[in-house]
């Protein structure tokens, strides 16, 4: 299901509106803050879709910038979204694009 839910949202990036390479890594480097598991207790009935939302949009960027760089990426290979996120950071790092350290330590609030 996850993994259609990133072939739609793909879809919907219109390619003669496409961003930028500088303004696909803002937006990766913005997300990514959202992945880190929440330490609030609070989960109301707006968490569980709100996480999904803020992983689509990581990893839209994150496909976006690895194509930018010539990585293949398929949205069938998120069925397992952790594992794929994984592999294209990796590719990302093995081509000098260290996501971890662009982004710095993990927000605190």
């Amino acid at each position: 299901m996850y993994a259609q839910l990133i072939g739609e949202a793909l879809e919907r990036v219109t390619p003669g509106e496409t961003r930028t390479p500088g303004e696909v890594l803002s937006e990766l480097i913005r997300s990514r803050s959202f992945l880190e598991p929440s330490r609030s207790t609070d989960r109301s009935s707006s968490w569980v879709p709100e996480a999904v939302a803020h992983q689509l949009t990581y990893d839209v960027a994150l496909v976006e910038l690895a194509r930018g760089h010539g990585i293949d990426c398929d949205p069938l290979a998120f069925d397992q979204p952790q594992e794929e996120r994984s592999r294209l950071e990796t590719a990302l790092a093995s081509r000098g694009v260290q996501l971890v350290e662009l982004a710095g330590p993990p927000s605190t609030s």
